[in-house]
C-alpha cells in the first residue's frame, strides 16, 4: 500500500544508531555498536548495530535482525504500515498509504479515542450524586484516603452496576457493539448474543501508555466479593504482558530506579507519598517483556510486594525474571541492570 520509493526514502533518512539508542544503551565496538538485546533477556551484550552501506541490526543471541522498520515494528508492537508511518513522522515524511478503497483495517486511533471517552465517562460517574457513586467515592477518599487531586491525576472513575449503561453512552458517541466487545469494554453472551458492560459496580483505573493513550482498564470491587480485580484482556491496542500501570508517570523520574508494586492501589499510594517512580504489573506475574520494558527506563528495580508468604513468593519469582547479576533480597527484592 506504501510506495517502495517512500519506504526507501524513510530508511535513507533514518539514523539507525540514533533510533535504537532511544530504546537501548549502546556502546561503540569498532565501527559498529553493541548493547543488551531488548527482545530477550541476556547478561552479555550480543545485540549489534552495523554501520555501513546498508544499516541493519542483528542479535547473535536470539537471531532477531533487520532494518529500522523491523526494529520499530517489534519494539513498539506495530504492524508494517504503522511502523513506516511512525518512522516517517520522525524524519518529516508524510506517508500516503493509498488506503482509499482498500480493505478493512483496525483503526487503532479509534480505539484510543473510544477508551478515552470511556475514561471520561467513568470519572464523571464517580462524582455523580447517586448512592452508588457516593459509595465509590467514599471508598476511594474514605477507606483509601485518596485526595481529589490524586483521583484526578490518575483519572480514577466508577462504573455503575447497570448492565448496559456504558454501552448506551458509547453507542451514542458512534461506537459500535463490535468495537466495544473488541475493546473489552463490553462482552457478548455466547448463547443469547446479548451485549453487556464488562466492568460493573467497580472503581476504575485507566491504563495509559507512555504516549498518553488510554489503552485499557482495571476495575476493583469495593467489598470482599470475587474476583477482586477485573482487568482488560488483550485488545487491538493493548497487550497485557507488555505494559505497566503508571509507567506514563514514572518514566520521567525513574532513571536511577523503579519501584515495582503488586497492584494499582500500592502504586497510587506511593505516588501520593512522593514516590513517583512506582509501577505495577496488570493483574499477572511479571513477564520478560515487562522486565525488558523497565530496563529501557531505569538502572535498577526495587520489587516491593506484600510481606506475607504469597507476596514473598511472588517477589522471588519476579526477581528471577530479571538478569541474575547484582540481585539481592532483604525486606524486598532488588535487581540492577548495570554490569
Amino acid at each position: 500500500m506504501i510506495s517502495r520509493e517512500t519506504i526507501d526514502e524513510i530508511l535513507a533518512r533514518t539514523n539507525l544508531e540514533e533510533l535504537i539508542s532511544s530504546y537501548v544503551s549502546l556502546r561503540r565496538a569498532g565501527s559498529n555498536y553493541l548493547g543488551l538485546c531488548p527482545f530477550h533477556s541476556e547478561k552479555t551484550p550480543s545485540f549489534t548495530v552495523f554501520k555501513g552501506s546498508e544499516d541493519h541490526f542483528y542479535c547473535f543471541g536470539c537471531g532477531t535482525g533487520g532494518n529500522a522498520i523491523t526494529f520499530i515494528k517489534k519494539i513498539e508492537n506495530l504492524d508494517f504500515e504503522e511502523a513506516v508511518i511512525l518512522l516517517g513522522k520522525r524524519v518529516g515524511i508524510t506517508v500516503d498509504t493509498g488506503r482509499e478503497g482498500g480493505g478493512p483495517r483496525v483503526d487503532k486511533k479509534r480505539f484510543y479515542e473510544m477508551n478515552r471517552e470511556a475514561a471520561r465517562y467513568f470519572h464523571a460517574k464517580l462524582y455523580e450524586n447517586t448512592p452508588d457513586a457516593r459509595a465509590a467515592l467514599d471508598y476511594l477518599k474514605g477507606k483509601r484516603k485518596l485526595s481529589d487531586a490524586v483521583i484526578k491525576h490518575f483519572g480514577l472513575g466508577y462504573q455503575p452496576p447497570q448492565y448496559g449503561a456504558l454501552r448506551a453512552y458509547l453507542n451514542s458517541k458512534g461506537y459500535t457493539d463490535n468495537e466495544l466487545v473488541q475493546g473489552f469494554l463490553c462482552g457478548r453472551n455466547a448463547e443469547t448474543g446479548r451485549i453487556y458492560d464488562t466492568f460493573r459496580n467497580r472503581v476504575m483505573f485507566p491504563i495509559i501508555d507512555v504516549s498518553g493513550n488510554v489503552i485499557a482498564f482495571g476495575g476493583r470491587v469495593m467489598d470482599d466479593s470475587l474476583p477482586k480485580y477485573k482487568n482488560s484482556s488483550d485488545t487491538p491496542v493493548f497487550l497485557k504482558h507488555r505494559n505497566l500501570f503508571a509507567l506514563n508517570f514514572a518514566r520521567t523520574s525513574c532513571a536511577e530506579r523503579i519501584i515495582l508494586c503488586e497492584g494499582y492501589m500500592d502504586v497510587i499510594a506511593l505516588h501520593a507519598a512522593g514516590f513517583s517512580n512506582a509501577v505495577a504489573t496488570l493483574g499477572t506475574a511479571i513477564t520478560p517483556d515487562q522486565a525488558r520494558l523497565m530496563s529501557r527506563y531505569t538502572k535498577s528495580v526495587i520489587i516491593s510486594y506484600d510481606s506475607d508468604a504469597a507476596g514473598q513468593k511472588a517477589a522471588d519469582k519476579a526477581l528471577r525474571t530479571f538478569p541474575s547479576k547484582n540481585r539481592s533480597k532483604t525486606c524486598c527484592a532488588t535487581t540492577s541492570f548495570l554490569p
